[in-house]
């Protein structure tokens, strides 16, 4: 059905949109003797997103398509390609978001081919115990964190756009539409991949390791219905900071709590650690891990009080990105030690660390960041604002939800156990970012833009 769909949706695009506005452009060259100037309804809409239930509209040209017609472009892989791959950005965009977004999907990636795989390895019992202690490989256990430099960009974009829109209308916002935008904005990819997913994945292969019921419990029959309402795991200016402060130490004392009572150790990998307790209890839960998200509220709220301009002293300056880089790596491989079973942290020492280390991740992150748009971020902000960000920074959400599906499909799909050298992990990881994405382009064209476009439509 989106097949048939996406292949009428395009043929209408390039048949009746497209070849029109081609001919009309050489006809305005010739008339005038340049290219002229042709901009019909939907290139206006590209990059208009109706957040907040504005109702500004759009002009409109003599070419521009009905109501039907418009449902009917959202589904054409023309359009739909050309704004996934556009390098475009709206003046006031907050650049550098795309390069983190586009390094921490990466890395999550990086991190999920060996712990996917991990049971498909022939010389588990040598080569693990080798690498955990090298303190380089402290970069892949502590992993987990690039899943809340997430949670912090959606924190930070979110009050940031929430609060420039609400400038605009006088301090007023249709929450209905804000909430409406953001569960659509999520859900039709995510239920439609399940939709795909789930039932045929056991059918996608086959082999000695190869599950032959799925590898969701019960073909998700029973449990569909949480993922569709995000449960399944589990006014003034002031006030808001204060309720984010609030909420914040919250996280701390619940995440401290429940390391403390269950004499958790401060990372999930490492010799006599219970990776089943650590995941259910604490990894996600959302009062354990909600820290970013709300250190990026307050990020968002203070570049949306300084406009995005704050020039700073040049020393003080380079002393935040010091401090912001000691933190970063202080988190990152202070647990060095820990996991490779040399020193074991005490039960009070892993429950503050756990209680407070992926906020303060979090902040770190948002340094980086708040220096970029500010204009104080030098040769980082240059790197993380390249253009080439922009289109695999749209395919990300996608990715997150495609690259599990495509690594249980290799792993359990194979003859025989793998033997893992540093080599044979660095190709691998390639193989499943490259696919990832490529597959999420496709994926994003049939599910997801059609989804975001349909939502344009007046």
């Amino acid at each position: 059905m989106f097949i048939a769909v996406i292949s009428i949706a395009t043929l209408y695009d390039i048949i009746i949109i497209q070849l029109p506005k081609q001919k009309l452009l050489l006809e305005d060259s010739d008339l005038n003797g340049d290219t002229g100037a042709y901009t019909d309804h939907r290139i206006n809409q590209e990059e208009y997103k109706p957040l907040l239930g504005d109702n500004t509209t759009l002009r409109k040209t003599e070419n521009a398509p009905g109501v039907v017609g418009e449902l009917l472009l959202s589904f054409s892989v023309y359009t739909n390609g050309k704004k996934l791959l556009s390098t475009k950005q709206a003046s006031g965009s907050l650049k550098a978001v795309n390069g983190i977004r586009f390094l921490s999907m990466s890395w999550v990636i990086l991190g999920h081919t060996y712990v996917f795989g991990i049971y498909n390895v022939a010389n588990i019992a040598s080569f693990f115990p080798e690498v955990m202690n090298r303190w380089t490989y402290q970069a892949i256990v502590n992993a987990l964190v690039s899943v809340d430099s997430f949670f912090t960009l959606s924190g930070l974009l979110m009050s940031y756009l929430i609060l420039k829109e609400m400038k605009k209308n006088n301090g007023k916002i249709n929450w209905l539409m804000f909430y409406f935008h953001r569960f659509w904005r999520l859900t039709p990819p995510y239920m439609l991949v399940l939709m795909v997913y789930v039932p045929l994945f056991p059918y996608m292969s086959n082999g000695p390791v190869w599950p032959q019921n799925g590898v969701e419990k019960d073909f998700c029959a029973q449990s569909w219905w949480t993922n569709l309402l995000y449960i399944n795991n589990f006014l003034s200016e002031i006030l808001g900071v204060i309720v984010c402060l609030v909420m914040l130490l919250i996280v701390f004392l619940s995440a401290g709590i429940i390391s403390s009572v269950n004499n958790m150790p401060a990372s999930m990998f490492g010799a006599q650690v219970d990776q089943e307790a650590y995941f259910v209890d604490y990894y996600i839960k959302p009062y354990c891990r909600m820290g970013p998200y709300i250190v990026g509220i307050l990020t968002g709220y203070i570049l949306y009080k300084t406009n995005c301009r704050y020039r700073m002293n040049k020393l003080i300056n380079f002393a935040c990105w010091i401090i912001a880089a000691v933190v970063a790596c202080a988190i990152l491989y202070g647990l060095y030690n820990p996991v490779g079973g040399d020193h074991i942290l005490s039960r009070d020492v892993s429950a503050l660390y756990n209680a407070t280390h992926r906020a303060v991740w979090g902040a770190c992150l948002c340094w980086v960041i708040f220096a970029c748009a500010t204009g104080n971020g030098g040769f980082v902000n240059t790197i993380l604002s390249w253009s080439a960000f922009v289109p695999l920074s749209r395919l990300t959400y996608c990715a997150y939800l495609l690259h599990p599906i495509l690594m249980y499909l290799y792993y359990l799909s194979l003859r025989q156990p793998l033997y893992f050298t540093d080599m044979t992990v660095v190709w691998l990881f390639l193989g499943f970012l490259v696919a990832s994405y490529g597959v999420s382009f496709v994926v994003s064209l049939a599910f997801e833009s059609p989804m975001m476009a349909l939502e344009k439509i007046n």
